[in-house]
């Protein structure tokens, strides 16, 4: 049986959307922008986690990394 999740990012904050298997591995995120709406499909016993990212995480994103030499 397959499931629809539908995630609206409704509070001006992005949210991280990854899946996760049964055995515990997770695939890559997926970012729905603020304002918008993603579908997500959940099937045999696989779980979603959902994260609202924060103000601070945004920042930390934007900001470049150092490379060591």
């Amino acid at each position: 049986m397959t499931s629809k999740v539908t995630v609206f990012a409704a509070h001006g904050w992005p949210v991280d959307v990854t899946a996760i298997t049964p055995t515990g591995a997770r695939y890559k995120p997926v970012r729905v922008q603020p304002g918008e709406t993603g579908d997500f499909y959940v099937h045999s016993t696989q779980d979603l986690l959902i994260h609202e990212v924060q103000p601070s995480e945004l920042a930390a994103e934007r900001i470049p990394q150092l490379e060591t030499l």
